[in-house]
């Protein structure tokens, strides 16, 4: 049981079946916590003690997704991102008895799947151009050659929202070639420099082909628009379960 005065850090949680062996593995912190299952009915979740000052330190964010792949490696889990904590032990797992039936759910509908990320990367000054060319919005204002700082103003506002225009056409068209290959699709947060973020949730049985047509899909849209896929990952992007608390990866 853990100090009354310690945060409970959260790593995920695991359902009935999962053998959740713990050998050989510690989390977060210096010196890093030692893990333990927390079981709470039907479910149970991986838990340590939290540093007294988390923070999202290279380190740190490393030691997460260690146990994550661990626990993975075993069998379903749901993740929780970094910096997930509790206020403790005893309220965690009220909570996790509430809600299992939702947990039992999550973990049943993510069993034998894993995500895979696809980012899509476009010159922003390409983007522009194309919007200064197909926007006839964008062309009637500069064609009254932005005289005030209003008229430079809507000009801008105009580009930038053909721009955003442009970045969803991309992750939509995406979206469409590789949709058919996947169990479900989730849009990411944006990422400086990204036309799209996108998540595909896959079956084991079905990454090599989904890699595969990834990469016909990188082919076919090069050099205009440059893919690049990294996964599989843990389905963090199909995991809705809500915390307490959760940090950012500090850049």
């Amino acid at each position: 049981m853990t100090d009354a005065n310690k945060l409970t850090y959260v790593y995920g949680i695991v359902g009935p079946g999962h053998p959740c062996d713990l050998t050989d593995i510690t989390g977060v912190g210096d010196p890093p916590s030692v893990l333990r299952r927390l079981d709470a009915g039907t479910i149970a979740a991986v838990v340590g003690d939290a540093p007294a000052e988390l923070r999202a330190k290279r380190r740190d964010v490393h030691a997460h997704q260690a146990v994550i792949d661990h626990l993975i490696k075993q069998g379903t889990v749901l993740p929780m991102r970094f910096g997930v904590v509790a206020g403790d032990e005893e309220s965690l797992r009220q909570e996790l008895v509430e809600d299992a039936d939702m947990h039992l759910a999550m973990l049943e509908d993510l069993q034998g799947r894993l995500e895979v990320n696809v980012k899509a990367f476009v010159d922003e000054d390409e983007l522009v151009r194309r919007a200064a060319l197909e926007d006839p919005t964008i062309q009637q204002l500069r064609d009254q050659s932005a005289e005030t700082i209003e008229d430079q103003i809507r000009l801008g506002e105009a580009v930038a929202a053909a721009v955003d225009v442009a970045r969803q056409r991309i992750a939509e068209h995406i979206v469409d070639l590789l949709a058919g290959n996947a169990v479900r699709t989730a849009e990411g947060p944006p990422i400086k420099g990204a036309a799209a973020n996108l998540s595909f949730l896959v079956d084991r049985d079905d990454l090599s082909s989904f890699a595969e047509r990834v990469d016909e899909v990188a082919a076919e849209l090069a050099p205009e628009i440059r893919v690049q896929r990294v996964g599989p990952l843990a389905p963090y992007s199909f995991v809705a379960v809500a915390t307490d608390s959760e940090l950012q990866p500090e850049e």
